[in-house]
Order: C-alpha cells, then sequence, then structure tokens
C-alpha cells in the first residue's frame, strides 16, 4: 500500500512538472495516475481514475468499500509542521490558493482542524521521507514547541524553503542549534527563513498567515516583494491618459488553481 511519504513528494513532483494527476483513495488503499497511466498503486483503480479525468472528482462505494477520485492539477505544493492557530490560518489561506496541502505534527494534529488539506500525519518522522528539493516547508507553532528545531532539520537539507515561525531572538537561537548541528550558515542564510514572511506589521494568525504566503509567493514566482505601484508606475502613461490616449481595457485574465 503506498503510504502519504510516497504519495506527497510523487504528487508534488508530477504537478510541478506540469502534469495532470488522477489521486484515488479506498479506504487506505491509494494510487496515483498520470493521465491513463498509473503510476504507483492499484491497476483496479484505472476506471474510476479515467471517469474522474473527466469529472474532476468521483465518489463511490464498492463492495461497501468508499472510493474517491480526484484531479490534482499542476500546482504548488506546502508543507506545514505545526498544530496552533497560525498553521490552521496557513492551511485554510493555502488550501483557498489550490496550493497542495501536507499537515505535520508530532501527536498533536487535530484532523478536524485541518479540514481541506490533502495529507495529514502525527508522526514527524515521516516529514524526511516528504521532503524534496522542491518543497516549500513552513514550521509554524506560536511560542514554539519540542519538536520545532527537529523539524528544520530535517527539512533544511533537502527543501527549496524553510520557513520558521519565531522572534528574533528564537530565531538566532534556533540558528545557532541548526549550525552546532553540522549545517552550513551559508545554507541557512540560502534556504531558512526566520523570522518568517514579508513585514506587513502582520497582528493577527490571518495576517500573519498571509505574510508568511506572501514570502512564498515571492520566492515560488521571483518576485520583488515591492509595491506593484513601484513596479509598474502609472504616473509614467499619466500624460498619455490625460490626452486620451490611453483606452480603459485590459486584457490579462487570471489563472486559479481553487476551482
Amino acid at each position: 500500500m503506498a503510504s502519504i511519504c510516497e504519495i506527497f513528494p510523487l504528487i508534488s513532483k508530477l504537478t510541478s512538472e506540469g502534469k495532470r494527476v488522477v489521486l484515488v483513495n479506498e479506504e487506505g488503499k491509494r494510487s496515483v495516475f498520470v493521465e491513463d497511466k498509473l503510476i504507483i498503486g492499484y491497476r483496479e483503480h484505472e476506471k474510476i481514475a479515467k471517469e474522474a479525468l473527466e469529472k474532476g472528482r468521483v465518489e463511490t462505494t464498492v463492495n461497501g468499500k468508499k472510493i474517491i477520485a480526484e484531479v490534482v492539477e499542476p500546482r504548488p505544493s506546502l508543507i506545514i509542521v505545526g498544530s496552533g492557530l497560525i498553521a490552521k490560518a496557513i492551511a485554510r489561506l493555502a488550501t483557498s490558493m489550490g496550493y497542495l496541502v501536507a499537515v505535520i505534527g508530532n501527536n498533536d494534529i487535530n484532523e478536524e482542524d485541518f479540514a481541506g488539506v490533502n495529507f495529514i500525519s502525527n508522526t514527524l518522522n515521516v516529514l524526511d521521507q516528504m521532503v524534496t528539493e522542491d518543497s516549500f516547508v513552513i514550521i509554524a507553532n506560536e511560542g514554539g514547541k519540542p519538536y520545532d528545531v527537529d523539524a528544520a532539520f530535517i527539512a533544511i537539507n533537502k527543501a527549496r524553503y524553510v520557513g520558521f515561525l519565531a522572534s528574533q531572538k528564537r530565531a538566532a537561537y534556533t540558528i545557532a542549534q541548526l549550525i552546532k548541528r553540522g549545517i552550513e550558515i551559508e545554507t541557512l542564510k540560502q534556504k531558512f527563513y526566520s523570522p518568517l514572511g514579508l513585514d506587513l506589521n502582520a497582528k493577527t494568525a490571518e495576517e500573519i498567515a498571509l505574510s508568511a504566503l506572501s514570502e512564498v509567493v515571492k520566492i515560488l514566482r521571483g518576485g520583488s516583494g515591492r509595491h506593484m505601484r513601484e513596479v509598474k508606475d502609472p504616473y509614467v502613461y499619466l500624460k498619455d491618459a490625460l490626452e486620451g490616449k490611453i483606452e480603459e481595457k485590459c486584457s490579462f485574465k487570471p489563472q486559479t488553481l481553487s476551482a
């Protein structure tokens, strides 16, 4: 049986390559298809996987067992480590953005608090098997938990980005602990972001989640983090606009991952 440790990194890799993936769950039995090709799992799921490709999602019962097959469109993936208010807020926002989201804890995760995420595990050790070189990992336990540094140590060697919720002093303490464990300071400066997030002067859990995910998007998409009014200064074209040389139209059509 394919485990979460195999499934999440596999789907993350495939979707990051722009591939449409079908995930089939049958009460513990899992299969992954790319289009109509079985990648991992059970050939018996092929029919429902093909149906899901047409409909987006299929839910049925066969021999008393519930089977759900759903298409996972190309999208970024995020691994959240933590169980508090901010972890919940990050999960809600990332899910609403259409990201592939996994939540990991250490026997402190209440699954009902993370409805809508793609994967949940209460075993910290699975983090090592789930993180890949393309992974974005956020460790978010306000006030800190004993496993936070362990999680950062597990993630930092492989992940593309590790965000760590902390005050300035706690961030320094964590960096020191990671250096003592053999992590090079240049690796930390390149991939370890703590305190995490962009400076929005965020106060609430939801605002902190927005700050954290803004940093993820900035790194993922190669943004500058500046105000868009500065990046695309409208005053450059003000003279033309005042003279009627610019029409009120825009060809921009946004994409969405949450449909």
